[in-house]
Order: C-alpha cells, then sequence, then structure tokens
C-alpha cells in the first residue's frame, strides 16, 4: 500500500466552514468537521434509470492525522429510500471502521463495522433485534456498505502500477437498503486504459467482483468499470448490466472512454 503524506497548510488548524461547501452537496450527520480536518474532495454521483436510479451525495475529509474519512448519502430516485454512510481509514488507506443509517423494509437500522485484522465484526441493529458477526480480514479488507459507491475507488488509491496487471481485494460488508451480509468478497482490479478527456488525465479500471453468500456458499460475480482522475477522484462507475452512475459535472468521460468488460 503506498503511503498518503499529509501537510498542514497553517501553523493553526482550522476547520473548514460549510459555507465553503458546495451547496448541492447533502452533508450526512454520522460525521462533524473537527480541528484539523479538511474537505479534500466533494461531489454527487448520480444514477439515471432503471431499478437502481439514486443520487449519492459524498465527502471526503483528510483528518489532521492523515487518515481520511469519506461520508455519503443516497436518496433513491423514487423517495423510497435515505441512508447514510461513513467510512474511516488511515493514513495508509486502510479501512478501519465503517458505519451506517440504514432502512430494511421501512424499519431503520444502525450499522457498525470494525476492522482489526485478521478480524472484523459486522453489527446490525434494527428495532429491538440486534446481531454481531465476526468476518475474516486477514491480512486486511475493505469494507462495502451498498448501495454506495463510493468504497470501490479506494481500490484504485491501492492499486499499484508497480505490482501485478490484476490486483485482488478482499471485502466484508451490509446492506445499506437490504438486509445482506458480506463476509468473504473479493475484487480483481486492473488498470485498462488512461486517456485525456477536455484535458483531464482520466484512468479507467475494470474489476470482477466475486461474492460468496454468508447463508447458503452459493457464489456470484459482477462485472464493473471505474473512472477516476489523476488525484484519484471518483468519476464515475458502470456495469456490465448497464447501469451507469457519473459525478456531476463529468457527464463526457465515459462516452469518451467507453466500458471495458471482456
Amino acid at each position: 500500500m503506498r503511503s498518503i503524506f499529509f501537510t498542514l497548510v497553517s501553523a493553526l488548524l482550522a476547520v473548514v466552514p460549510a459555507s465553503g461547501q458546495d451547496q448541492s452537496v447533502e452533508r450526512s450527520s454520522l460525521f462533524a468537521l473537527e480541528n484539523g480536518d479538511q474537505i479534500e474532495d466533494a461531489g454527487v454521483i448520480r444514477v439515471a434509470g432503471g431499478r437502481f436510479a439514486r443520487t449519492e451525495s459524498f465527502e471526503v475529509v483528510r483528518r489532521a492525522d492523515g487518515g481520511r474519512t469519506i461520508t455519503s448519502v443516497i436518496t433513491g430516485a423514487d423517495g423510497s429510500y435515505r441512508v447514510e454512510g461513513k467510512w474511516v481509514y488511515d493514513a495508509n488507506d486502510t479501512a478501519r471502521s465503517a458505519e451506517g443509517r440504514a432502512v430494511y423494509d421501512g424499519t431503520p437500522a444502525t450499522i457498525m463495522i470494525t476492522s482489526q485484522p485478521p478480524v472484523a465484526v459486522v453489527s446490525v441493529s434494527s428495532g429491538a433485534v440486534a446481531r454481531t458477526i465476526p468476518a475474516p480480514c486477514d491480512p486486511d479488507c475493505l469494507i462495502d456498505m451498498a448501495p454506495s459507491a463510493l468504497p470501490m475507488f479506494t481500490m484504485t488509491r491501492l492499486f499499484d502500477p508497480a505490482g501485478p496487471d490484476t490486483q485482488t481485494f478482499r471485502w466484508i460488508g451490509q446492506g445499506l437498503t437490504v438486509d445482506q451480509v458480506l463476509l468473504e468478497g473479493a475484487a480483481d482490479l486492473e488498470l485498462v486504459d488512461t486517456g485525456k478527456v477536455e484535458g483531464m488525465t482520466v484512468s479507467q479500471y475494470k474489476f470482477v467482483e466475486r461474492l460468496t453468500d454468508a447463508e447458503s456458499g452459493a457464489q456470484r460475480s459482477f462485472a464493473f468499470n471505474l473512472w477516476v482522475d489523476d488525484g484519484q477522484r471518483p468519476i464515475a462507475f458502470g456495469t456490465a448490466g448497464g447501469t451507469l452512475g457519473v459525478r456531476d459535472g463529468y457527464e463526457s468521460v465515459p462516452a469518451a472512454l467507453p466500458g471495458q468488460f471482456d
């Protein structure tokens, strides 16, 4: 994993004010800025059309300790759900924890996932029902809370250009809109293209996600593409099934670098 170097731009550790935020970005209630925190990125990803249509407002905050906190607010296009997620990473982009405010069949639920390799713990509380499940996390793992797109892009930050062409990342997680737990996920990531789009350098990755059902043991796989800029900021994601999520202001990118799934 590559190190992230954090530089303070002032001797006074100032909080970035909310007034400096893009007003189209809905802020999650799961995180409050503290002294030394800096908003590194913020935006809105939109999935248009189909049963997966939704908007996802997100913020990426660089904390004073050099780590990142990502927050997300996801709203179904039909208004049927509004959920929130928070992911905490250390300065090496290792996932440390995640927290979610979920909705299952109209019932609110809370999620807490903590990573302490070689194990992690997935805890879910909904109404009077609560459960805690151990998950494998050896030597490490990333944390998913579908339908958020943001955790996927952490893989591009961790991808080593000097390493193998295909690099595998382990995943655990818990759904925000469907009560499903992920205990043994894996994604094989590959850099497939880099090009210029309207003067911006864009890298395009593809990966195949392999999921094992926690109850039946059945395995499924799904193919994705990810597009990021040269600062590893998320631009878009796409699936082989035709779902496309694009960040506001970057609608031309997937057309200029079409999806590659084979």
